[in-house]
């Protein structure tokens, strides 16, 4: 078993807990006394080599995964690499303290940080990206340009101040490359924050991500200590144990973390294309402004004071454009899905009125012959009694290949035409029948002009009325409305083909226990429902979306669960007049 499977194992609370007390104490540790890698001394030194070693074991044990993806893998060796280099010059910084002579090498230390620094880049790089969307490339830009104008205004702030003005140009030309690396890790994270890793691990992610603003603002805070010459370095050294506490955790997420099978998005869909670095570099300059506003005649107040309008400014618009894509693109998916839900019902019609001749064939045959049968068999056969059962299954299965045609819309109609409120009219007592003794109906018949086929709307009336009887308990009532009414609008949830004007309404409403949200989306289907297999009334509503979709009209479904049901059937009068 190699190390990486050794790890995950093992229970991973224990020893993570563990490690992570020891790198909270060590975080707490420069607040109490001088101690860190930028304090020196043995005790420091040694500290910093333990905490930048561990993360990249974890890292490179990671990186042996083979169920990552390949670019991930890569990317976690690199960022090991530039871990445990750290380490070894934490190494080298060690012994030097435990008084051991060492050669020196001029510009080793700042080859050695830019190596660090460009390994460290180039894993970013590396991490597999999901596809850019479409309209993306505008939120890169403008939260790469918060977080350079960010930094850059911490650069001009910082350097301000008299220590950074005295140092020696050697000392401010390293202090600007740091400053750049920098820049271009919070460039890169951007990108990997808007686009979205490819099958992301999400905590190993968000980990990941603190260890870069945590290390912007440990560059922050060391250059703001040196430039007030106060060589308070506390915040600096905590900062330091904490930013390798968040690569600890990246690394145990990397290492024990399922990777998705599938892309997914890194934030709720609540939060969706939202940036919390734009937030961050925002917050970060304020507290910069509020730090010079309190220094009186401070040259960066008035630098500080524009860069944070006009981030604000990038921010906002930031987020307004962001909302408005939001909701297109939730309009865009809405109609997507009610065009696959068109398609799917168009060819359960198909379907059904294929099925529907192929049954009606064969029960002709059926049906015949059974009757022939029957006819030629005395009363007092023991044989006529199951005749009459296969007459009756026949004449049921070809009842069901009429509803099937009449769902598809291939069942021939006679060409006549009534009023919707006339039709309705004469189901009453149709109606009756079908709500039972049981039930309480209740009438509210107004205007209803629409000219529609009698028989269709018959069939959809009184599976209205079916499957209100099913919904609601004995004692229970059902309400039957007709009204006219001009919209507009096609009203909400419509399909796409429904356009304003004046329609008639069919409405039947239940105070039954409602219908579940999993369960709307398929109340149109046939043969579905949500009750038990042996209470399921067959096409149901199926019936009623065929013959609906035929005029041209809509049928809306208002219900939750506990609230009752309301069907709403919309006929507009021209079109269904002119059919």
């Amino acid at each position: 078993m190699s190390s990486s499977d050794a790890l995950r194992a093992g229970s991973r609370r224990p020893w993570l807990a563990a490690v992570t007390a020891v790198f909270a104490v060590l975080a707490v540790l420069p607040w109490v006394k001088p101690f860190g890698p930028l304090t020196g001394g043995a005790a420091g030194t040694g500290a910093a080599l333990a905490v930048t070693a561990v993360p990249g074991f974890l890292m490179l044990f990671a990186s042996r995964r083979p169920e990552l993806l390949g670019g991930l893998r890569k990317a976690l060796t690199l960022l090991a690499v530039s871990m445990l280099l750290t380490a070894a010059g934490n190494l080298l910084r060690f012994v030097g303290a435990l008084g051991v002579s060492l050669p020196s090498v001029p510009g080793l230390d700042i080859a050695t940080t830019l190596a660090i620094w460009a390994l460290g880049l180039a894993a970013l790089v590396l991490i597999p990206l999901a596809p850019l969307a479409p309209g993306a490339g505008w939120r890169i830009a403008t939260d790469v340009t918060i977080a350079v104008l960010g930094m850059s205004l911490a650069v001009v702030a910082i350097w301000t101040l008299p220590g950074l003005r005295l140092a020696p140009p050697a000392a401010q030309v390293r202090l600007l490359v740091y400053n750049a690396m920098e820049a271009a890790n919070l460039v890169v994270l951007n990108l990997i924050l808007v686009r979205g890793p490819s099958r992301p691990i999400r905590r190993a992610i968000f980990w990941l991500s603190a260890t870069i603003v945590i290390e912007t603002v440990y560059l922050v805070a060391l250059e703001y200590a040196l430039g007030r010459q106060a060589h308070d370095f506390r915040l600096s050294n905590s900062l330091f144990f904490l930013d390798y506490l968040a690569y600890l955790y990246a690394g145990a997420s990397f290492l024990l973390d399922p990777q998705p099978a599938r892309d997914v998005p890194l934030l709720p869909e609540s939060l969706r294309s939202f940036n919390p670095l734009t937030v961050a570099a925002v917050l970060g300059v304020g507290v910069l402004l509020i730090l010079a506003a309190l220094r009186p005649s401070d040259p960066a107040l008035l630098p500080l004071a524009a860069g944070i309008v006009v981030l604000a400014l990038l921010l906002l618009g930031r987020v307004a454009a962001a909302s408005v894509e939001n909701l297109r693109l939730l309009r865009e998916e809405a109609a997507e899905e009610g065009r696959r839900h068109a398609e799917k019902m168009e060819l359960m019609g198909r379907l059904a009125g294929g099925t529907a001749h192929i049954i009606n064939n064969l029960m002709t045959v059926v049906l015949g012959r059974a009757e022939l049968a029957l006819d030629a068999t005395p009363r007092t056969s023991a044989l006529r009694e199951d005749l009459e059962a296969v007459t009756e299954a026949a004449r049921r299965a070809s009842g069901l290949a009429e509803r099937l045609l009449s769902a598809s819309g291939r069942r021939i109609r006679d060409g006549r035409q009534m009023r919707v409120v006339d039709v309705v009219l004469g189901q009453r007592e149709a109606v009756r029948r079908t709500a039972g003794p049981d039930r309480a109906l209740g009438w509210d018949l107004a205007e209803g002009d629409a000219l529609v086929p009698p028989s269709d709307l018959e069939t959809v009336l009184l599976e209205l009325v079916s499957n209100a009887v099913d919904a609601t308990a004995p004692h229970g009532r059902i309400t039957i409305r007709v009204r006219d009414e001009t919209l507009e609008a096609p009203p909400a949830g419509a399909p796409s083909g429904v356009r304003p004007g004046r329609f008639s309404i069919l409405e039947v409403e239940d105070d039954g226990p409602g219908v579940e949200q999993a369960d709307l989306p398929h109340i149109f289907e046939p043969f579905y429902s949500s009750r038990p297999c042996h209470e399921g009334r067959g096409l149901g509503l199926s019936v009623v979306h065929g013959l609906v979709a035929r005029c041209g009209g809509a049928v809306l479904v208002d219900t939750a669960p506990g609230t009752g049901t309301r069907v709403r059937v919309y006929l507009p009068q021209s079109a269904v007049s002119a059919s």
